[in-house]
């Protein structure tokens, strides 16, 4: 005997998805997440494009997290030429992480998650019994936005971040009000964490072995190199010879596996893996929940945005004291281009972020590679699916979809 369960529109993520969960003679026969985008491209798109167009370009991939591939492909396109940016150019972007961080991990807690935990359709019927809990998200949420329009030009999009820097500078004084502001949303973020700390989780064991995150201290930091729970590392030259990607026919999201497993990437797995290198304050705040890190509940992404929100706040302030001690001269500096390959990773806030360019000797791209931590989830996601749905195949099939439902937004793919 077959039976099918279908979601055929999961709400409450970025972008379009599925489920089909598929059971025979009541054993689970068959699990496909189909992402249900179409094909856009990107990669294509960059083709004999100048080199500075690139970073504009491949930002529209994502309205929610364009500073992320922003800034991945500016890090690409300066290692093929050779540029280092000045310190006060690294403290902006990573400011501006700060604030892209705030924005859409506020986003999916407080908009997206919450409500299934509260028991509502969505944050607007929410809102009628807790509205003081979704004024919270708001604040926090604009406090991201005006961060990324200080610093990036708009909050969606803004063309002020250039390879080599950025169009112009903020003053001192607006950062210094930014600076102000983060100190005062702490109370805030403390309020969310432990928020999403009380919430009652199902009773979930992932399946999926590794963890995978660029190797530094916090979402903040930038580095030239991936590692893993395994204790292996390699470059960001070296992504492509570890992370593989292949086609599946039921999604038209590339399916990535590691070693030909799948593997985590995003708040969980950042927080497992670097807890101990976070702020202090932040250490001494997760110390007291009740959930515990390393985790391997796959609902507890929920839990490891709120902690990353407490501490890109912390780090936000101190990239703001530091910048306010700089003597701020050229925004940009001057680029020469070259034939060569370059390369960039970067830890958006679903997960690790690939981008990989060739240039020809006078600037344009001759070819492109983009890995999206979609791409990279799926496999995880599924996986996760599948053991989820074995573990509760005897509840009702409207209670096991929602269940299947939640798992996949815990991941916000």
């Amino acid at each position: 005997m077959k039976r099918e369960l279908n979601v055929n529109h999961l709400s409450r993520v970025e972008g379009h998805g599925a489920v089909d969960i598929v059971f025979e003679n009541e054993r689970l026969r068959e699990i496909r997440l189909r992402f249900t985008e179409g094909p856009r491209f990107f990669e294509f798109i960059t083709r004999e494009r100048l080199y500075s167009e690139i970073p504009k370009i491949v930002s529209r991939i994502c309205g929610i997290c364009y500073v992320s591939h922003r800034l991945a492909s500016a890090f690409a396109v300066e290692d093929a030429f050779g540029v280092k940016v000045p310190r006060e150019v690294e403290l902006l972007r990573r400011l501006l992480v700060v604030g892209e961080y705030l924005e859409s991990h506020a986003l999916h807690l407080y908009f997206l998650a919450l409500p299934d935990y509260m028991g509502y359709p969505g944050a607007i019927q929410m809102a009628k019994d807790y509205p003081n809990i979704v004024k919270r998200g708001f604040r926090i949420k604009e406090l991201g936005n005006r961060i990324m329009k200080l610093i990036g030009g708009k909050t969606v999009h803004g063309e002020n971040i250039l390879v080599g820097g950025f169009a112009s500078f903020p003053t001192k004084e607006a950062l210094e009000s930014v600076g102000n502001e983060l100190r005062s949303i702490i109370p805030e973020l403390e309020a969310t964490l432990s928020l999403f700390d009380s919430l009652d989780y199902p009773e979930f064991t992932s399946g999926v072995s590794v963890a995978v995150s660029v190797d530094s201290k916090d979402v903040t930091e930038f580095s030239d190199a991936v590692s893993t729970s395994k204790g292996s590392r390699f470059t960001r030259k070296e992504y492509e010879l570890f992370i593989r990607e292949e086609v599946v026919p039921y999604t038209t999201a590339k399916v990535s596996k590691l070693e030909g497993e799948p593997f985590l990437i995003g708040p969980l797995a950042r927080v497992n893996l670097h807890l101990d290198e976070f702020h202090p304050a932040v250490k001494k705040e997760v110390s007291l929940l009740k959930t515990r890190f390393p985790s391997k509940n796959s609902f507890h992404n929920n839990v490891a945005r709120a902690v990353e929100l407490l501490n890109v706040a912390y780090r936000g302030v101190e990239i703001v004291e530091e910048l306010l001690s700089c003597d701020f001269t050229s925004s940009t500096i001057s680029v020469e281009s070259r034939a060569g390959t370059g390369y960039g990773v970067k830890e958006a806030p679903r997960g690790t972020l690939y981008h990989r360019y060739s240039f020809s000797e006078d600037g344009h791209c001759t070819g492109a590679n983009i890995i999206t931590p979609t791409a990279q989830l799926q496999a995880a996601v599924e996986d996760d699916l599948r053991n989820l749905v074995e573990s509760y195949s005897s509840v009702p099939d409207k209670e096991l979809k929602k269940l299947a439902e939640m798992l996949v937004r815990a991941y916000d793919p």
